[in-house]
């Protein structure tokens, strides 16, 4: 009975550890820029990156017709920040053009450190771009 009981236990504490592990939260912050209007808006859905980094400035233009978006990001913290990173473009309907080629790239900031990230349209429809950052932990 005593080893019955030992057994449910260590199931019990690995059911909680897993559940525990499952609450990761892999959201990140997001800057959309629209490239008609000029605006750019800020959400941020992780609680965690919203203290660690923050969004100074966008810029924009165009190379040979296609838009190109340069978004400056500062870390907060004292310490080296590792993310990941992901520019992806819109068209005038909302849709985002070339999901498939756009995958996050590694950015380390270090601590209270300034970074402009880059990102080129691939397509002259793209009207919009959306940078999205995550934790490279929370990736994982």
């Amino acid at each position: 009975m005593k080893r019955m009981t030992t057994l449910s236990g260590a199931a019990l504490l690995t059911a909680a550890l897993a559940a525990l592990t499952g609450c990761v939260e892999t959201a990140g912050t997001t800057v959309t820029t629209d490239h008609m209007t000029g605006s750019s808006l800020v959400m941020e859905d992780s609680t965690r990156l919203r203290d660690q980094i923050q969004m100074l400035k966008v810029n924009y233009d165009e190379v040979n017709g296609l838009k190109r978006v340069h978004i400056t990001l500062q870390s907060s913290k004292h310490r080296r920040l590792r993310l990941n990173y992901r520019i992806a473009w819109f068209d005038a309907n909302g849709m985002e053009v070339d999901a498939a080629t756009k995958t996050y790239r590694n950015l380390i900031l270090e601590g209270r450190d300034t970074v402009t990230v880059t990102g080129l349209a691939n397509s002259p429809a793209c009207v919009t771009s959306k940078l999205r950052v995550r934790d490279l932990e929370a990736a994982d």
